[in-house]
């Protein structure tokens, strides 16, 4: 009788514990009922943590605030109060107002290819009034130059590789020499399926680095690289755990696909 009966009266208790407890679940709820139904792909603003926020898709938005705020997975410990954290992918800026939440003496150096993307994120941050940021408009890559970048108007652009949509050309800088100039506790890369030509081109570069989260993904069509992932974390020192983002309940039936990709894992690295 537990078993039947559990589900229906825990999850509405839940809810309310969070509702009173958890004052970003609470946000996000009030979020949801606001934005819920909004149409993809239509820029749109609204207060924030009190502050201005803009973002030219309410889906993902909603998406991200879910990820970094409530279920908290870029959360690390540091006894530094001021850790340095090199943010690639840095979209429009949850990522970094999270981090300043969590340590608001940290320096953070944010990376976002997309140029129009890359103007929501420094609007944000110009109007959140976050100080130790720096933010560059370049793709992290395994050298210096210049790429054709596929924006999909979101959180999913990506370095082309064919197909449609529309491509513009943006600077890209070499990690392994972002690593080289300073220090970082944390390394947070979520760049859309790069990882897999960028990480190996900085393992032995990671030296210095605690914490680092990879949001890995795989292209359809492509040869899964997911193992050359992990040994390159492995050879540099880290002990890992995994998330799968998509797990189908029947893979064997047909796995389905999301913006190109077939399979997306977040992997959460540390030094023991």
């Amino acid at each position: 009788m537990t078993g039947i009966v559990r589900p229906l009266w825990f999850e509405p208790v839940r809810h309310c514990y969070r509702l009173v407890k958890d004052p970003c679940y609470r946000t996000l709820c009030l979020l949801e009922a606001k934005l819920g139904n909004a149409p993809r792909f239509v820029p749109g603003s609204l207060k924030l943590h009190g502050k201005r926020f803009r973002f030219p898709d309410a889906a993902s938005f909603l998406s991200a605030y879910r990820e970094i705020f409530v279920e908290r997975i870029y959360a690390f410990p540091s006894d530094d109060g001021a850790p340095g954290i090199l943010d690639l992918g840095a979209n429009i800026g949850l990522s970094v107002l999270y981090f300043k939440q969590l340590f608001p003496a940290a320096t953070i150096t944010a990376y976002e290819a997309d140029p129009e993307i890359f103007a929501y994120l420094e609007g944000n941050i110009r109007e959140s009034g976050c100080t130790g940021v720096e933010l560059f408009n370049k793709a992290a890559w395994h050298e210096d130059a210049r790429l054709s970048f596929h924006s999909e108007g979101a959180d999913g652009g990506r370095v082309a590789s064919g197909g449609g949509g529309r491509v513009v050309e943006v600077d890209a800088v070499s990690l392994a020499h972002v690593l080289g100039e300073r220090s970082f506790r944390f390394v947070k890369m979520d760049i859309e399926g790069a990882e897999e030509t960028v990480l190996p081109a900085c393992g032995s570069c990671l030296d210095g680095v605690r914490f680092i989260f990879v949001e890995y993904h795989s292209p359809v069509g492509r040869r899964q690289g997911l193992d050359r992932t992990l040994a390159v974390l492995a050879d540099a020192g880290f002990r890992v755990s995994l998330q799968n983002v998509s797990s189908p309940r029947s893979p064997f039936l047909g796995v389905g696909e999301q913006g190109g990709f077939d399979l997306q894992v977040n992997i959460f690295g540390w030094r023991e």
